[in-house]
């Protein structure tokens, strides 16, 4: 794990922005972890440890600056997308414009940002910024959605916080699905890195991931998981 990676996954567990138990996500799955990254950005400190994640792998991993557009689905993506833009002009010089999707039409007002905020112009390249990715039809739907705003856009991914490295409702892998669609996926995490890594290892005093919560997890991914 590199030090980035490191440091972000000790700052999703002390702000809890990744827990452990059961839990019901919104495919229906019961998963025996949960992100949410809105916890991890809370705060202007945990903005910033969290936006520093999402640009090591832009400046300095394998996604690259080749974009000129981040776009943040409705709506944990809003603010990431917002946060990632400002991180790289004041930290790296680079401006690239930013905006998201509504989940519903603005009926009111000028009807150009009526589904779409944002300085999306014909021709961008455009970065997807998330927190995680379930079976891909929401990203799908939500580049449909830019595509049929602006023509001739380019996609160059998807970056998200944790890769579930799950399967879909039919049991086709997720990340080949947005894949043939256009759309790498890039992730700061994997969950069988974080679980790997976790196992047993008490941090802060406290073991997140013991041999029961493994188990239970190896259990889920049997059923969901992708071979790795």
């Amino acid at each position: 794990m590199k030090q980035h990676q490191l440091d972000f996954l000790l700052h999703l567990l002390e702000s809890r922005a990744i827990k452990f138990g059961e839990f019901r996500l919104k495919s229906g799955r019961i998963s025996p972890y949960y992100v949410n990254i809105a916890t991890a950005i809370n705060s202007g400190r945990g903005a910033s440890k969290t936006t520093d994640a999402y640009i090591a792998e832009i400046v300095n991993g394998a996604v690259g600056t080749d974009f000129d557009y981040i776009h943040g689905p409705a709506y944990k993506g809003i603010p990431l997308s917002a946060l990632i833009a400002e991180k790289l002009w004041d930290r790296d010089g680079i401006d690239l414009r930013w905006g998201y999707d509504r989940k519903e039409a603005k009926r009111y007002g000028d009807p150009a940002d009526r589904d779409i905020v944002g300085d999306l112009r014909d021709g961008d390249a455009v970065l997807m910024v998330d927190d995680v990715v379930v079976t891909g039809k929401t990203k799908i739907d939500n580049w449909e959605k830019l595509t049929g705003y602006r023509s001739k856009l380019s996609p160059k991914g998807i970056l998200i916080a944790v890769d579930r490295q799950e399967v879909d409702e039919n049991g086709n892998n997720t990340t080949e699905i947005l894949r043939d669609a256009g759309m790498e996926v890039y992730s700061v995490l994997r969950i069988t890195e974080i679980f790997g890594f976790l196992l047993n290892r008490t941090i802060g005093g406290t073991v997140y991931v013991d041999d029961q919560i493994k188990a239970a997890f190896d259990e889920y991914f049997k059923e969901y998981g992708v071979d790795v």
